[in-house]
């Protein structure tokens, strides 16, 4: 039997299954840690992990935007209690969005997790494979937001197409305009990207007035670093909505 026993303990394993990555986290204390499994996470290494890993958990609280996968993970796992969170979970009211069943339920919980700690509005910049620029109201209803490629897939593009140019690291150049070939490049990268998000964190003000900002995601210190405004970088944000609306739902 697995060592996630929920027989024997009383903690909560909380899952994000998306469409590149499985991210895992838990509460130790007060403190959040992530899972310690070899990257990049798949279902058969997470089952694996689960099987060998000496914490126990008392459930495994989901969400996911991979049905199979998730399909996959519980069937090797059958003895763990799954807690799914679904955006049929959210209540409609908070929810502004047209195309609710195709809303990537990770964006309203980033929102969800960063208005808990303020009791302002929030802009959540979430910096994964793509990168999401969300909005919720003080009253925590999610507005939507932006879809856009990554760091890593907005610098690539010019190396698949042009490949004769040179790669360059995502930073900012010192002068203005670029000089040279790769500082031309870090122009139409870094640049192009730090002005483009700060346009749009402006378009937000403009609309909906004053925010606290939020960062998370792999490439959140980067993001971080780019942006002029006070902000403030919360790796576990998605966690944190997990353990919020979990608690809104079925403890209430």
């Amino acid at each position: 039997m697995s060592k996630i026993d929920s027989t024997s303990s009383k903690n909560t394993l909380y899952l994000d299954i998306g469409n590149s990555a499985i991210k895992g986290a838990y509460k130790d204390g007060l403190n959040w840690k992530s899972l310690e499994v070899d990257k990049p996470v798949s279902a058969e290494r997470f089952v694996r992990w689960c099987e060998t890993h000496s914490v126990s958990f008392s459930e495994i609280v989901v969400s996911s935007v991979r049905k199979d996968v998730l399909e996959v993970i519980k069937q090797r796992l059958p003895d763990i209690h799954f807690q799914e969170l679904g955006v049929k979970d959210i209540p409609r009211r908070m929810l502004n969005y047209e195309t609710i069943d195709t809303l990537g339920i990770d964006r309203f919980l980033a929102c969800y997790g960063a208005t808990d700690q303020t009791n302002n509005s929030v802009v959540v910049i979430d910096a994964g494979t793509a990168i999401t620029i969300d909005f919720m109201d003080e009253n925590n209803v999610y507005h939507g937001g932006l879809i856009a490629p990554g760091l890593a897939g907005f610098g690539e593009v010019l190396s698949q197409k042009a490949p004769a140019l040179p790669k360059v690291d995502m930073e900012m150049p010192k002068i203005w305009p670029g000089k040279s070939t790769v500082d031309s490049l870090k122009w139409g990268q870094a640049g192009f990207y730090k002005m483009g998000i700060q346009g749009l964190l402006d378009k937000y003000e403009d609309e909906f007035g004053s925010f606290d900002l939020f960062i998370t995601g792999g490439d959140g210190a980067v993001i971080k670093a780019m942006t002029e405004r006070e902000s403030r970088l919360r790796s576990f944000l998605v966690f944190e909505g997990m353990k919020r609306l979990e608690e809104k739902i079925f403890n209430t």
